[in-house]
This record gives structure tokens, sequence and C-alpha cells, in this order.
């Protein structure tokens, strides 16, 4: 079959074979490509039995093999129990995996299964995770809700260890029996929020769903389901003028349109307080609180929004000639792909236009903050990726595109290869602009479209945004006419780090995000550090690990020795960089197995909110 120019790989499976995938392949889409030969093999197996805490063996009970990795959508398998307890699962990939048994009675712990090392794994799963929270949900009168809609998520604990192992479990949901019972078990100890929706509710009513924080075994909880109300009111600039089209968002649920001529919208939601996003083309993004009531209409009344600041100019090719309908995109963070220039979903507080006949763009709406800006046609090449710094005057620029470029590695740790883990590339001076792919079974990955210039590269194991994560950096000269190459050693460390966060008072801080950098740093606000520039980079490798700190306290495993920089930082993660608050201290980490830092911040920071 015709292809398109890129980097690919080809999966091959069949029902007695474990599934094989090749390395990367490079097309030009030009020239065919002929003798890829993909050789099937003896696939993995993971047999076994699971038991009771008695020793008795468990029918029915759920087995699930799944990848190691650090994306959610690697491969699992999954196989029930027969009635002595016994599982077969066979035809794996060759990697490392970690199987899991869930059952009505509990869970087993996470057992790791390295098929790469050996091909058959004999397992025994004991359901002693015996953890459960068991409720009701009801309406507002009290009448039980059948068929109602109940999910289970840990509160998490600012580190990446728990998310890690939840990914492995599963989401944890359920419905209502008709007397509105719900049960939950095999829960781990900790705190868990359930939530709940009606029958038929979309995602959304789940997410927004306030819920209650429960423990396992504790007493029996009930969730309350208030009547949809609605958020009603107006989009306006200050002349009475309204938006020729919007988007309202609630939560972290998907934006919902409008297009009203008075800017009216009404909005269905469940009671609570929710946060409000008001976006679109042609006005700065507005958030504001709502407290919607139990099946009313809350009426916010006129939001009014400003034009803000603009961004316009010409994009123009290598011979100065404009390029008409080319893409460029403009936001506080940019992400793109391997080959995509700008992914809108992924991005944040971004917007996106075409090039007029003569080259010309406009993008407007935006706030004084820094904003990053690039450009791109397919068959042309793209910009370098631009960052305007915060300011309250427009800016007008022209786009040069090139001729882009690539980048292939592989990602390690302990020698063997890191699987379905996040890659990132950042251009340094312009951070805020992603290029990200995964990993494949063999650890590789393959940029195929960077405009030249220097990157930050590094492997995401965890979260993204503001979620925890490690990270390690290498910086990466990326140059027209010649692939890149980097490989990248996430081994870890011998050392716990434990940070703390305290003010100046002695008091700790309620909570914040740390950061550890395996560098000697000064910097004295995020976006300095985000830039990228005064990294001391050279061939080795920099970790950075992000955490949150509740109560003031988080613990790091995994750490290298050898100098640090240690920073606390308060405030919204997903706001401006430069409104944040920001504090470092260095750190010389030495041999010994647990290690602690403390970071002082002034009081006056926790006073002011």
């Amino acid at each position: 079959p015709a292809v398109a120019a890129g980097t690919w790989r080809l999966t091959a499976t069949h029902g007695d074979f474990g599934p094989v995938t090749s390395a990367p392949i490079t097309l030009d889409g030009k020239h065919a490509r002929s003798g890829v030969e993909l050789v099937l093999a003896a696939g993995g197996i993971v047999r076994g039995v699971v038991h009771d805490k008695a020793g008795k063996p468990v029918a029915s009970a759920d087995v699930r093999v799944v990848a190691k990795g650090h994306v959610e959508w690697r491969a699992r398998r999954q196989a029930f129990t027969d009635a002595d307890g016994k599982f077969v699962i066979a035809g794996l990939a060759r990697r490392a995996a970690e199987v899991v048994a869930r059952h009505d009675s509990g869970a087993s712990a996470i057992a790791p299964a390295d098929l790469a090392a050996k091909r058959e794994h004999d397992v025994v799963l004991v359901l002693d995770v015996d953890g459960a929270i068991a409720g009701t949900v009801v309406d507002p009168k009290g009448a039980p809700i059948g068929d109602a809609q109940v999910i289970a998520e840990p509160e998490w604990s600012g580190g990446v260890a728990d998310r890690a192992a939840w990914s492995v479990r599963g989401v944890q949901e359920t419905v209502t029996d008709q007397g509105g019972a719900f049960r939950f078990a095999g829960l781990p100890a900790g705190s868990y929020r359930i939530r709940a929706a009606r029958p038929g509710a979309s995602e959304a009513a789940l997410s927004l769903a306030a819920g209650i924080v429960a423990q396992p075994n504790g007493a029996p909880v009930k969730l309350v389901v208030p009547a949809d109300g609605r958020v009603i009111g107006k989009v306006a600039f200050a002349d009475g003028k309204a938006p020729a089209a919007f988007h309202l968002t609630l939560g972290w649920t998907h934006p919902t349109p409008f297009a009203a001529k008075d800017g009216a919208f009404a909005l269905p939601a469940p009671g609570g307080t929710h946060m409000l996003t008001i976006s679109g083309l042609g006005f700065v993004e507005q958030r504001r609180e709502v407290a919607i009531s139990d099946g009313k209409d809350t009426d916010v009344g006129t939001i009014t929004v400003a034009a803000g600041r603009s961004i316009s100019g010409r994009v123009l090719d290598d011979t100065g000639a404009p390029v008409a309908k080319a893409k460029v995109a403009a936001g506080m963070l940019l992400t793109g792909g391997g080959e995509e220039l700008y992914i809108k979903d992924e991005s944040i507080g971004a917007k996106d236009t075409e090039t007029d006949a003569g080259g010309h763009f406009t993008l407007d709406g935006f706030p004084p903050a820094a904003v990053t800006v690039v450009a791109g046609k397919d068959g042309i090449g793209r910009s370098a990726s631009i960052r305007i710094p915060g300011t309250t005057d427009s800016a007008t620029l022209d786009l040069v595109l090139a001729p882009t470029t690539g980048l292939a590695g592989k990602i390690t740790r302990g020698g063997a290869p890191l699987a379905d883990t996040i890659v990132i590339a950042n251009p340094i001076g312009a951070t805020a602009s992603n290029f990200f792919v995964a990993t494949g079974p063999d650890g590789t990955f393959a940029l195929d479209a960077l405009a030249p210039g220097a990157y930050v590269v590094f492997p995401m194991l965890g979260g993204g945004g503001g979620r925890p994560k490690d990270m390690y950096m290498r910086k990466v000269e990326v140059m027209l006419g010649k692939r890149a190459h980097v490989d990248i050693d996430t081994t870890l460390g011998p050392i716990t780090l434990a940070i703390n966060i305290k003010t100046d008072r002695g008091t700790s801080v309620p909570m914040a995000q740390v950061l550890a950098i395996q560098a000697t740093l000064d910097p004295h606000s995020l976006e300095e550090l985000r830039d990228g520039s005064h990294m001391p980079f050279g061939e080795a490798v920099i970790p950075i690990y992000i955490r949150g700190a509740m109560g003031g306290a988080t613990e790091i495993q995994g750490v290298r020795a050898g100098p640090h920089t240690i920073c606390a930082m308060l405030g919204d993660p997903r706001a401006d960089p430069a409104s944040l608050k920001f504090k470092c201290t260095p750190a010389k980490l030495g041999a010994a197995a647990k290690q602690s830092v403390t970071v002082v911040v002034p009081a006056a920071w926790i006073e002011a909110k």
C-alpha cells in the first residue's frame, strides 16, 4: 500500500505467536521500500492461579497483564479464571509486564513478569487487597437512584507511584442496583473520591460531580446527586457588541460552542461550584467560579471580555515569497507531534488561523502573558518557534518557512529499552512549544519535522501538565540535511530524597509544587528556568523531578548523587508562569541512601492567598 512520507512502525500479530513490531522505518514519500522482514516467534505466557486469603481458588477472577510503560494506552490483555481459579494468557509480547487480579471479594498485589528475560511465568495471585467502599446513591429527596454511574479515584499523593499503580489496576467504576446501592472492592489503603451521576448522564456530568472522600472499610457513604441546573448569561465586549462565536467550558469538560447574536448562552450542568471558562477568537480567555443552584437557572449576568493584544504578520518561504494557506498557531503552550505542527486539544490558551493569498495572518485575543507562535505548510516547511514576551502591546512579525529536519534516538533504563514513553523536544528559547512522540517496544523514537536549531529533548515519566513526573534532559543540535540522534539513559539513582517546604516562620506550606534539578542553577522564576538557555547542558543527562508537596512534604525515590537545585512553586501551574511564586535552594547530595532538603519560602506567600 502507498503511505505518506515519515517514520513508520509495522506490527505483525497472529494468535499463535507474540506480536512483533519493527524498528522505525523512514520513508521519503517518493521511493518504495522493500525487504522489510517481521519474524514472529513464540509469544510470552503468563499462567497461574488466583487464591483468596485462605488459600482457596477463586473462580471468575479478572486477571490482566499490562505492558510496562508510561502511557495510558499501552497494551493489556485480560482473562477470567476457571472453576479451579486457574488462568492462561498466551501470545504476549516479549517485554516487561505487570500482572494483577480483581474480583468482587478483593484484588491482588501487582506482580512483575519480565517476559523479555523469561518467556513463561507462573504466578500465584492472592486476593489480599481487601479494602472496600460501599454506599448508596440518592436524589435530593432521599430516593434511591438505580443504574446510577459511580466512579472511585484516589486522592493523589503528589508522587508518581500511586498513579503508575492505578494505571495497571484500571478505572474503578460501577452502576448502582435498583436500591441505589454500590460497592467497590479490592482498593488499596488510601483516600478515594467517590462521584456519581444519573443513568445515561454524560461523561461531563460525572466529571463535574463533587463527590465525597472516603477510606476503604469505613462506614457506608451516601452520594446525593443534585438536580441539573443551568448557568445562563451573556458574553459581550465593553461596547456591548457580542463576539461572533465563543466556547464555554465547565471544569475539565469539553468546550460547548455558542454563536448567539446577542451573546446569550444557557449551559446545563449539575448543581455545585464549578470553574467556568469563556474562550474564543477575538478576545482574551476568562475564567470565573460559578455556584450553580440545583434544578434552577443561575444567572451570571453579562461577562465582559476584552479584545486583548494581537499577533499579526506574514508567512514567507525561504526566498521571501508569501505563502498562502499556511497554518499559524499561537498560545501559552503549543503542542505538536512527530509530523504535526499543532495539535489543538493538547495546547493551552492557543488560537490558530490560515494565511490569506498574500501570506498575511492575524490572531487576536491574547492576554499580556508570554506567547509562542509557529507556522508551517506541508511541502514547504515550518518556521522556528518564536517566543513573544509578555506585554499589553500587540506584535507584528514575519515567520519564515524553511525545510525541516529530523531527530531520532533511544530511551533506556538499566540497559533495557524504555517502551511506551512520551518523548518531548522543546526549542531552546521557546520551550512553551512542545513536539512529542512515544517510544516503541524497542525504546526508539523519531521526530520527522523539526525546524533546525537547539532543542531540549527528554522522556516524560509521569503525567503531563503540572502532574508529577520525572524528566531526563539532554540538549541536541538539530541541523538541516542531517538527522540528529540522541540516546538518553534514565537509570535510577540510589537516593530517596525527602523535601520539606516551610515558611520563614517555621510553618509547613499546605500545598506546593516541587522541582528537583540535578544541576547548579539560580533561576528567579519558573519562566527563566523553562527557557532552557541557562541550563548547563553537556553530554550528561540532567534529571528533573516534579512532585506535589501535600502538607509541605514530599519524597522522591531514585535520585542520583551530585549537586542539585530544589525549587518550590506556589500557584496554578496552568497560569502564566510569570505569575507564579518561585523559590530555589542549592543542595549537594552525597552517597547516603536517605537524605533531606528544606526549602524556606516567605510566609507572606501563604498569607497573600
